[in-house]
């Protein structure tokens, strides 16, 4: 036991000194904020995982110990094992490569190839001597608990969150295209700001939201229908859009709400939360929040993504500014410097537009919530099904665990526990799908072989079986290498 202990300790302390080295190089470097960055990237994906994992290998490990079969293993991540104890029949360990998990089960050739067992009869708490349902029960067990996971998931967040809808007649001002160093998915697609929506593939759709779902576009022969200019414009989604979704020279944004350009404005300007912060141009000349500025310099303004546009290249530029504050007109004179930017954001949705807000009771939240989590889940489908699409780029349209992880970063940091959380639900999802596809090595697969069993009344050879899981377990593991190298080429293009 005590050496078990000691070599637990020293696979802890190598992956610690790893962290320490890493935090001396960034340190040495002056690359520190890099670091910390992959090491956050790391921990959120790390948490994710570990939640995921244990979630579906307790469906089953719990289902294995109903039906009464013997659990040798329950471990959370592979070998080397970092720590474990024994309880009963049952060894829990700790894997040091946190890239799954696995349980193993008396009597079943599975990841671990034992077939030592079939040398002697087979005994009552053995998989193989179950019944097929029981058995189809088990292999299916983590596949439904991720499910179920996944919905409690988003049920949670719409009985925290609650709804709010913006009814598309409040849509008053259009919709926004982002402008900036990349082209958009919304620009790729033929929107422009301004542009009024008018229906998606036919349909007038009743709320905002909806038009901006990201499904949306990768369904298929899928439309958009806006006037523009008094003319309606049909607008058609290109069949390769996935290979542009994932490619990091282009925003993800299909289009934003167009706002009045009414502004909220605060002393300090924050670009990131965790910066102090520089003082706003415009709180200093005297403008405050709820104005709405009518004029820059002699070009009147209506919307705010006018100002951005008039503010390129005015560093060191003193703006006379017109105000609208209440029933009276006020003039400033703002005083940029190095930064072209006046220290002013939209005002808050809610202050501007009439919205429709729900909120749910904690039973009633599962209804939207299996509706959220089930929707998620067919968009990933659909978008794995429109890989066979003409022109469509694999490497640009799947993500491995490196941009995954980069995403978890980039979503805590600008939603906070909530984009954690709705990202590790609809990941829930997604494992459930994959694993029960039907590949040798995953449920899927078990599953496969027991409904062969049920039609024919007789269990596949175990010769039949081994080739089977070897075959499947060399794609799963040519499938997670071509996903780190891509993900690798991905992230350094």
């Amino acid at each position: 036991m005590s050496s078990t202990r000691n070599k637990s300790f020293q696979r802890l302390g190598i992956i610690g000194g790893i962290i320490l080295v890493a935090l001396l190089l960034g340190f040495l470097t002056g690359n520190m904020q890099l670091v910390l960055d992959i090491l956050s990237a790391i921990g959120l994906i790390l948490i994710a995982i570990s939640i995921l994992v244990t979630v579906h290998e307790l469906g089953h490990f719990l289902t294995a110990k109903a039906f009464g079969m013997r659990v040798e293993t329950f471990s959370i991540g592979f070998p080397p094992k970092l720590f474990s104890f024994t309880k009963g029949e049952t060894e829990y360990q700790i894997g040091a490569t946190p890239l799954g998990g696995y349980v193993k089960i008396s009597g079943i050739i599975d990841e671990s190839f034992d077939t030592d067992y079939l040398s002697s009869e087979p005994q009552p708490y053995e998989f193989r001597s179950k019944p097929i349902w029981q058995r189809l029960i088990v292999m299916t067990g983590g596949v439904i608990m991720n499910i179920l996971l996944g919905i409690f998931i988003f049920s949670m967040i719409k009985f925290i969150y609650g709804d709010l809808f913006l009814p598309i007649e409040e849509v008053k001002y259009g919709i926004e295209v982002r402008e900036g160093d990349k082209p958009t998915i919304g620009s790729l697609i033929g929107f422009k700001s301004g542009d009024s929506l008018v229906s998606f593939k036919g349909k007038a759709l009743p709320y905002f939201n909806e038009y901006r779902d990201g499904g949306n576009i990768i369904s298929d022969d899928a439309y958009y229908e806006v006037k523009r200019d008094g003319k309606i414009i049909r607008l058609d989604v290109p069949t390769d859009i996935q290979n542009y979704y994932n490619d990091k020279d282009y925003s993800r944004s299909i289009f934003d709400l167009g706002y009045p350009s009414i502004v909220e404005v605060k002393d300090v300007m924050k670009f990131n939360p965790e910066d102090e912060g520089i003082p706003s141009p415009a709180y200093a000349a005297g403008l405050r929040s709820g104005d709405q500025i009518i004029q820059l310099d002699s070009i009147p303004i209506t919307y705010f993504r006018e100002i951005s546009g008039f503010m390129k290249g005015k560093s060191f530029a003193e703006i006379p500014v017109k105000v609208s504050r209440g029933t009276d007109t006020l003039d400033f004179i703002i005083k940029t410097d190095s930064l072209p930017v006046l220290g002013v954001i939209s005002a808050p949705l809610e202050s501007l537009f009439n919205l429709d807000t729900l909120e749910y009771g904690f039973f009633e939240s599962f209804g939207p919530g299996a509706k959220m989590a089930f929707g998620g889940l067919s968009d990933n489908i659909q978008g794995f099904k429109n890989l066979t699409n003409p022109g469509v780029d694999v490497s640009k349209s799947v993500m491995g665990p490196i941009q995954i992880a980069k995403v978890y970063l980039e979503i805590f940091r600008s939603q906070g526990i909530e984009g954690f959380i709705h990202l590790t639900g609809m990941l829930s999802m997604v494992l459930a799908f994959i694993n029960i596809l039907p590949i040798p090595a995953l449920d899927g697969g078990h599953v496969v072989f027991l409904l062969i069993e049920a039609v024919t009344r007789k269990e596949p050879s175990v010769k039949v079986r081994l080739i089977a899981q070897q075959i499947g377990m060399v794609i799963v593991l040519m499938l997670m290498v071509y996903f780190l190298f891509n993900d690798a080429i991905q992230i350094n293009q």
